[in-house]
Formats: structure tokens, C-alpha cells, sequence
């Protein structure tokens, strides 16, 4: 952070920042001037790694503990942070407080932080038993692999501290199952997911076992909430809003384990969610091996669906989609929503808004279907020119539609201990 603030105080800087990003002589100057300022005043990754093997060096403490590539992978860490609030791309670098370990990694499995046989060994005195189920065939196929370098990370289960090792290995992992030949439109919201292929059509909602979390999650916060204006009734004007300023907080014990409470809870919703998400792409990629959708912006719905977007994470989910297709040999293509107006375009040529309460697709030329399937139907149609081909749409609409009513009619007949959300229009 010195090195940056000292950067920022140059002359240089200040002539530099204002230099134009569309012309060519300017970028290039730009690109002299910042990487002059970073050598001169050491604001590196070689450089940061370098003063991080100092430190390691200076103190016994620390040298007793960490190696040396773990101190340098802890120096680019620091380095990338300070770097993308430098970029504008972060308003301030978090430090961590004192006991909030979360991991450290290595950079080859041969010096320090090691794995072999079953046995994590930590620099010369400590070695830890991992515990390995020989049953699970994935584990037992990414064990045959050559291991690069490996990673200790800490999660708090149960209010208690869990360690586990991390192995990061060359080669693809285990495949329960082939990818499939269709190739499918998806339409995905921050409350339901559309898929739809040659043979088979899917509306359901989003990631719908978190949401059953939600009547447990607004009691433990209700809860804290209650415990922390009892113990700081001072913080609080009598109409109950809380005082503008500085603060000193106190905690009871019973708010503390309450907020373990709530860490944990937390920790459960981020797993079924991981689980969730898994589930679901693997369910797509049995299906088709080509994926197309809109490139949506997420930041844009965070403002409009915060909460649904935050249970959900659904640009978390498109990037394990495309991650596992690109991994299996599948291709997954995202488009702008600009040139395609999927939710307001007909296959007959017709473009007409909709307002986001209108949940099926009505048109003059007689084509009526849910909304989100329908969109997920036209994605499938959508060139590379970024254009959707009517005629083609137009030639296969009769064959898909039965497809898409026959969707409707089992979410229909579908027995559920929820009642279905507003946008399934059901």
C-alpha cells in the first residue's frame, strides 16, 4: 500500500492517468510510463515476493513455520489485492486480523508443504494422516495423477476448526458419464432455469433447496439483532435506529454463540448451493455437448434480485458450466442480449416488449408459450453474426412446441410442498 500511495504522489502518475485510452500513441505511452513507475518504486510481484522472503528470514517465528514458496505465494496474494484496488477494480484491501487463517499453498510438492502415501508433511517435524475413502473412485483416479503442489485450507464446521489438504494435479478428472449429443438454449434467471433441447425441455427453479434455509436464517438474525441492542443500548436513539459514529461493541457469550450459529448456517447454504450447482450441470452436459445463452449482467439483477442473486450465485453456476464443458471437449457460447432480444422477439419477425410480470409469450400470429422456455428456445437459434435465424426457429417450432407444452403439462402435475413461484406463470 506504500508503494502504491507513493506512486499516486508522482507527477508522472498524474500526467499519466489523463493520457486517452482509445489512441494508440497514448496507450503505448501509458503502458512506458506505469511500467517505469512500478520498476522505480518496486511495485512488482518479483518484487513484493522478494520482500516477503525477507521478512520470512528476519523473524525465527515465521521461518520455523512457513517455507520460503509459501511466503512468496502469500507476497502475490498481497500483490494481486493491492493490484486491483490500483486498477480501480476494488475500493479498499481487506486485512486479515490475527487467527483468521483461511489457507497457504506451495509451488511444487517437493520443498516444505508436501503430499505422499496418504501423509500431508509440514517442513521437517510435522507430518498429518489425511483421511481418504478408498471407495470413492474419483478421489482414487485424481490420486493416480502427478501432483503439482498442494494447499492446506481451514473451515469452521460446527464451531470447530477443520483442516483439509488440497492437491492440485495435472491431467482431467474422473467422468461418471459421456456428454451428450443435443445441443440446447438456456434461459437462466435469478429465480428459474430454462433448458431446452431436440427431445427434452426444463423449467424448475433455481437452486430450490436453499430457499428452504430462508425461515431459519431471518430467526438467527432477528436473533442477533435482539442480543445486540441488548448489549449496547447506549448505541441506539429510543425510535430504535441506530447512532451515527464510531463505536465500541460489546459482546456477550451468547451473542457469540449465536453468530457461530449463524457462520455455520452460512457454511451450510454455500455447500447444498456447490451441491446444487453440480448436480445441475451435470444433468445438462448428459444432455448436450453445445450450449448457448445470454451473456446477462449480473451486477445489473444484484441492484433489482440482491437476494435471490445472493442465495443463488447464478453467474457462479454458468462458470462451473462452461468450465466442465470447455474440460470435456463441449462448447458453450454466450451472446449479447442487445442484438437478440430474446424475451421480446417471435420467430414470425415480431418484436414486441414485455413487461416483467408477463410470463408468457403471446403473439399476433397465434405462438403462445412460457416465457422463459420460449427464450431458451430462440437461444438455440442465435448465429454467430449474434442474430437469430427466424427461418430455422420458424421450420422446427411445430416439433419443439409439443416439446415445451408437454413441459408445462408435467410442471403441472408435479406434486410439490411449496407453492410454485409467480414466474413459472402456473
Amino acid at each position: 500500500m506504500k508503494r502504491i500511495k507513493a506512486i499516486q504522489n508522482t507527477e508522472l502518475y498524474k500526467e499519466t492517468v489523463r493520457l486517452s485510452k482509445t489512441s494508440e500513441i497514448d496507450i503505448e505511452k501509458r503502458r512506458a510510463n506505469f511500467k517505469h513507475l512500478n520498476a522505480t518504486f518496486s511495485f512488482t510481484d518479483y518484487s513484493i515476493q522478494s520482500f516477503g522472503t525477507k521478512t520470512k528470514n528476519a523473524s525465527k517465528f515465521i521461518a520455523g513455520h512457513l517455507g520460503t514458496h509459501i511466503c512468496q505465494k502469500l507476497a502475490t496474494r498481497a500483490f494481486k489485492a493491492v493490484q486491483k484496488f490500483a486498477f480501480k477494480k476494488a475500493k479498499k484491501v481487506r486485512f486479515k486480523r490475527k487467527g483468521e487463517f483461511v489457507s497457504l499453498e506451495g509451488k511444487n510438492n517437493k520443498t516444505f508443504l508436501t503430499y505422499s502415501n496418504g501423509y500431508v508433511y509440514i517442513g521437517k517435524t510435522l507430518s498429518l494422516k489425511c483421511l481418504i475413502d478408498p471407495k470413492d473412485q474419483w478421489m482414487q483416479h485424481a490420486l493416480k495423477h502427478r501432483i503439482k503442489y498442494c494447499r492446506i485450507i481451514k473451515k469452521e464446521v460446527k464451531g470447530k476448526n477443520r483442516f483439509y489438504v488440497q492437491l492440485i494435479l495435472e491431467g482431467h478428472p474422473h467422468r461418471k458419464y459421456e456428454l451428450g449429443k443435443e445441443e440446447i438454449g438456456l434461459d437462466i434467471g435469478p429465480s428459474t432455469i430454462a433448458i431446452v433441447g431436440e427431445s427434452h425441455a426444463i423449467l424448475k427453479e433455481f437452486c430450490e433447496e436453499v430457499v428452504l434455509f430462508d425461515k431459519e436464517k431471518r430467526k438467527i438474525n432477528r436473533k442477533l439483532d435482539r442480543q445486540r441492542r441488548a448489549n449496547n443500548p447506549n448505541h441506539y436513539q429510543s425510535n430504535g435506529v441506530m447512532k451515527k459514529g464510531k463505536k465500541r461493541w460489546v459482546n456477550s457469550k451468547r451473542y457469540i454463540n449465536t453468530r457461530s450459529e449463524h457462520r455455520e448456517l452460512e457454511r451450510k447454504i454455500k455447500e447444498v448451493r456447490k451441491q446444487l450447482h453440480g448436480r445441475d450441470t451435470n444433468q445438462i452436459l448428459q444432455q448436450a455437448s453445445s450450449i448457448q445463452t445470454e451473456k446477462l449482467s449480473y451486477k445489473a439483477f444484484q441492484k433489482m434480485f440482491g437476494k435471490s442473486i445472493g442465495r443463488k450465485a447464478p453467474s457462479m453456476f454458468l462458470n462451473m458450466l462452461q468450465r466442465k464443458v470447455g474440460s470435456q471437449g463441449g462448447r458453450f457460447r454466450e451472446f449479447p442480449t442487445y442484438s437478440t432480444k430474446l424475451s421480446q422477439t417471435c420467430h414470425c419477425g415480431a418484436i414486441k416488449k414485455k413487461k416483467l410480470k408477463d410470463r408468457w409469450h403471446r403473439c399476433e400470429c397465434g405462438v403462445v408459450a412460457q416465457r422463459d422456455l420460449y427464450s431458451a428456445f430462440l437461444a438455440r437459434y442465435v448465429t454467430k453474426s449474434n442474430q437469430v435465424h427466424l427461418q430455422q426457429a420458424e421450420n422446427e417450432w411445430f416439433q419443439l412446441s409439443i416439446v415445451l407444452n408437454e413441459c408445462i403439462l408435467n410442471l403441472k402435475n408435479m406434486k410439490s410442498h411449496r407453492k410454485f413461484i409467480s414466474t413459472f406463470g402456473v
